[in-house]
């Protein structure tokens, strides 16, 4: 009597974590999707501030995201190093911004390319802001213990 209440103990407990398993989706996954998600809320934030038109986007597009990929290497390379400088990579991302501002500008012009570093700036405060302010915030929460 004991080991079938053993064993169904144990079979329910599996059963459970199984079931958990199988209801959330793993997290690399669902970090690819945010990604996505906050990739193209950026790309339709900035396309408003930016007012683009179609021909001025085939164009801007492939720069800015060349941009973005460099932007994110560095950030990448500074995030897996902790006794990197931190002015070293505010310089680098600095002077990708530098090399891109011509290419931005021959596309959309000078006023725009500063209303885009703007745009940019504000969006990222705009999504740091709204991960501030959310209902579960995890990692938040284990920041500010201390």
């Amino acid at each position: 009597m004991k080991q079938i209440f053993t064993l169904l103990l144990a079979f329910g407990l599996f059963a459970k974590g199984f079931a958990q398993d199988q209801a959330q989706p793993p997290a690399r996954q669902t970090d690819e999707n945010t990604q996505e998600k906050i990739k193209a809320l950026e790309v339709g934030y900035i396309s408003q501030k930016l007012n683009l038109t179609s021909e001025e986007a085939q164009k801007f597009w492939p720069i800015f995201n060349d941009y973005k990929r460099e932007v994110n290497g560095v950030l990448r390379t500074f995030k897996n190093d902790p006794d990197a400088d931190i002015l070293d990579r505010d310089q680098k991302i600095l002077d990708i911004r530098k090399r891109y501002r011509d290419r931005f500008a021959g596309v959309i012009g000078q006023p725009r390319v500063r209303t885009l570093f703007k745009a940019e700036g504000d969006f990222r405060a705009a999504l740091i802001n709204r991960l501030k302010n959310r209902p579960n915030k995890p990692m938040l929460q284990r920041r500010n213990r201390f």
